[in-house]
């Protein structure tokens, strides 16, 4: 046994002898055997550290075995300590009955017997231990609980302090981009004007850089758009409320319509659940997936284009997937970043910030994104939002 899981047996009898054979007695049981040769030595023993159990004898001269156990009764720290009176043969009941009145929990006559004495202090060896074990128990457990509303304190701190970063960025991106519009516009104003008024005086290279400054600065005004519009979703409430998703993503599909039609394209569109969501915001979503799905998969003839979603568990959750370029699946993780692109701006058009942007609004629902490769060539896109209603999960 760990010296450190011993418990303290307090011996107290006036007889030197008699502590010796209650020693060799003991000593088995491989517990802390402290004596006492007196009751006064027994209560200073008991001001510093705590027993299992006390073994007393009950004629002691000076102070009674009775005398003792009323003291030790009368002291906080060690009234509830277990007391084992051991007295001679000649003590009638009367001394019994003194000594359970004096706060006994049991008696034995002199001499005990070995077996039996081990045995009764044995009990209470191991209610102390197991004492002792609940008591580290609920140590630990208190640590454990003050560790974690510490971190909860940290992480709510942390949290606040990150909200307030992304309001202030926020904040910043939409200014930037607001600043940014007023001299693109002037810009665009005056290519424009020079390209109407000037146009027949310029020579053909010049006209031809004059076209690249208008593309350009159309590029520009598109990405200073899109830039304002993410920056907006971060401090935008929701307006939760019940969304036709099916309806939804064919009014999508009608609305681009100039980016698909005369081409040869076959839409599968499958039943899709309803949801709780912002109608706005998932339109954002759809619009971005859709076009996406219809942009890169022009090369293709004809291009395929499935919109489909079902309930799995307790999510929702939809795809859109199309047969077109596709992408490195090593890569997929970059595809949600803010103006990453796989692609080049002159095999593909666009700023950069569409799936970045169905990336916040979905996060913002309480659910999430993935992409993968189409096993049948192009790309797969996913979201899935909680079935039912979010607005204790935001």
């Amino acid at each position: 046994m760990d010296d450190r899981d011993a418990v303290g047996i307090l011996m107290v009898d006036d007889e030197p002898a008699n502590l010796l054979a209650l020693e060799a007695v003991l000593a088995p049981l491989k517990q802390r055997l402290v004596r006492a040769g007196s009751g006064n030595e027994a209560l200073r023993h008991l001001l510093t550290d705590d027993f299992a159990v006390i073994l007393m004898d009950v004629r002691m001269p000076g102070m009674s075995g009775f005398d003792c156990a009323a003291m030790i009764r009368s002291r906080p720290r060690s009234r509830s300590t277990p007391i084992i009176f051991l007295t001679g043969s000649e003590q009638g009941e009367s001394a019994i009955f003194e000594g359970y009145s004096a706060g006994a929990v049991d008696y034995l006559m002199k001499p005990a017997v070995p077996e039996v004495l081990r045995s009764k202090v044995s009990v209470f060896v191991e209610l102390a231990q197991s004492h002792r074990r609940l008591q580290q128990q609920v140590r630990e457990r208190e640590a454990a609980a003050l560790e974690l509303r510490q971190l909860n304190l940290l992480l709510e701190q942390r949290n606040g302090e990150l909200a307030s970063a992304n309001d202030e960025l926020d904040t910043f991106c939409a200014a930037v981009s607001h600043d940014l519009r007023n001299p693109l516009s002037q810009i665009m104003g005056f290519a424009q004007l020079l390209q109407m008024s000037a146009s027949p005086r310029l020579t053909e290279a010049e006209r031809g850089q004059l076209t690249l400054i208008l593309g350009v600065g159309r590029r520009m005004s598109e990405m200073v758009t899109d830039f304002l519009a993410f920056s907006r979703l971060g401090s935008t409430p929701l307006k939760l409320a019940s969304v036709d998703m099916d309806g939804l993503a064919r009014s999508v599909i009608e609305d681009l319509g100039e980016q698909w039609h005369g081409r040869n394209v076959e839409w599968n569109v499958g039943a899709l659940p309803a949801a709780m969501g912002d109608d706005h915001m998932l339109r954002q979503v759809w619009t971005n997936l859709i076009s996406n799905a219809v942009k890169y998969s022009r090369r293709s003839d004809p291009s395929r284009i499935t919109v489909a979603g079902q309930l799995v568990g307790g999510e929702l959750v939809y795809s859109v997937a199309d047969n077109g370029v596709g992408f490195d699946p090593k890569q997929a993780a970059r595809l949600f970043a803010a103006f990453s692109r796989l692609h080049s701006e002159t095999e593909f058009e666009g700023t950069g910030i569409g799936l970045s942007s169905v990336k916040r609004i979905v996060h913002k629902h309480g659910g999430r994104v993935w992409a993968e490769a189409n096993p049948g060539g192009g790309g797969l896109f996913h979201f899935a939002l909680p079935a039912g209603d979010v607005a204790q999960r935001i």
